[in-house]
């Protein structure tokens, strides 16, 4: 593998991992969480912090990650708390397609545009969409994550097509600039 290939990059950074962090409140104290057993899909969601605890509150959960050694240590945790996770080794970046759809999906840190613009075919109609991504005022007290991969302010709510928004909200949150948006896909 070459260094700038995304999987090698996302393995060696999830390798001084040993142990899931803690889920992302943004989504476990949401109000707009639907009721389990619905199926909720976290994508990048990393060693699966967040998704090991909707598996473990009775959701259906699977986890999409790029990075191999980060599906192994959150597929290692859930059998050592008994809990039922589907991991699903995938690279977002790419023009593959995931052949399923889900009630519930994240996408937390995470921002690819080109895959923004299909999330509408992974939520099934009246399911809900958890985005929360860096924007642009982040680089007034950090110089990571880089533009690239930041939204410019007001940007996010454009970059999901088909979404009704229930919640929307840019602010400072832990010392990093957020655009946070809880959304429902509109009916067919």
């Amino acid at each position: 593998m070459t260094p700038d290939n995304p999987q090698h990059r996302w393995d060696a950074i999830y390798g001084e991992h040993r142990t899931p962090a803690e889920p992302d409140p943004f989504i476990t104290t949401s109000e707009f969480l639907l009721t389990p057993p619905a199926r909720a899909v976290d994508f990048a969601g990393g060693t699966g912090a967040t998704a090991l605890w909707l598996a473990a509150n009775g959701f259906d959960v699977s986890l999409v990650e790029i990075s191999q050694v980060a599906l192994e240590i959150a597929e290692r945790e859930a059998v050592r708390r008994g809990l039922r996770l589907s991991t699903i080794h995938h690279n977002l970046e790419s023009s593959n397609q995931l052949a399923r759809s889900w009630d519930m999906a994240m996408c937390c840190n995470f921002l690819d545009r080109p895959f923004y613009s299909l999330l509408r075919e992974y939520v099934d109609p009246n399911g809900v969409l958890f985005v929360k991504v860096a924007t642009a005022t982040n680089l007034e007290r950090h110089n990571k994550p880089s533009r690239r991969y930041l939204v410019a302010n007001g940007e996010l709510p454009d970059l999901l097509p088909g979404f009704e928004p229930l919640s929307y909200v840019e602010d400072w949150f832990d010392d990093r600039h957020e655009a946070r948006m809880i959304c429902r896909r509109s009916a067919d």
